[in-house]
């Protein structure tokens, strides 16, 4: 089957994290991993709110490190949640750059201006890149103030991409490895692949002759 656009995640399926890192350098900053704990963690609500844009970077540093050992600076804050981004293998950063070429490549994450800044500073602003050669449009919870895997979020992005493309739902494909979102894609009409580490979707699409 052949698709007009392809919607990516970033974590876990662009780029490689590691969230067991993140979690030993707040540890060192004196922030225990029950605070990290998206369910009860105080700092983890702060990242919550942080990822749908209720804070400025400046402040959320200020607010995790009075959470951490006396003296703990903003910077070390911020170096400990980078930590979390370990890269962009340069075959995705070519598959993707392959893949626009053939179709309408978007980026849709549930992030925040750290990690997005991080990336752009890494590897899409990075080597001679810019963000615009891999991504038609990128669609940021930050942004948005919304969060996959709600409705809303997908009721959005694919109303502006089908707006601006004269596509259809059934037009786009949307690659994630959280199930949850997968099958919220799959229930506004997107087609979904779950992308788990046997699951390579630059295969895949070569497969389909999306990469020469």
């Amino acid at each position: 089957m052949h698709f007009k656009n392809i919607i990516f995640d970033l974590g876990g399926v662009i780029l490689d994290i590691n969230m067991q890192k993140a979690l030993n350098g707040f540890a060192v900053l004196g922030l225990p991993e029950s605070e990290l704990r998206f369910d009860v963690g105080e700092a983890a609500d702060l990242m919550h709110r942080y990822q749908l844009g209720h804070f400025s970077t400046e402040e959320f540093c200020k607010l995790v490190a009075a959470r951490c050992n006396p003296g703990t600076t903003p910077e070390q804050v911020a170096n400990a949640w980078n930590s979390i981004c370990l890269g962009i293998p340069e075959r995705k950063q070519n598959a993707i750059k392959a893949l626009k070429q053939r179709a309408n490549v978007y980026l849709l994450s549930n992030t925040n201006d750290l990690h997005w800044q991080y990336c752009l500073d890494h590897w899409f602003n990075a080597n001679g890149n810019r963000c615009e050669d891999f991504f038609h449009q990128v669609f940021l919870s930050q942004d948005l103030h919304l969060e996959k895997p709600h409705a809303e979020i997908f009721e959005h992005v694919i109303t502006t991409i089908n707006a601006v493309r004269g596509t259809e739902s059934s037009d786009t494909i949307f690659l994630d490895d959280n199930l949850d979102n997968v099958n919220a894609a799959k229930n506004c009409g997107i087609q979904a692949v779950q992308i788990t580490p046997d699951v390579d979707w630059i295969e895949h699409f070569d497969s389909l002759n999306y990469i020469a």
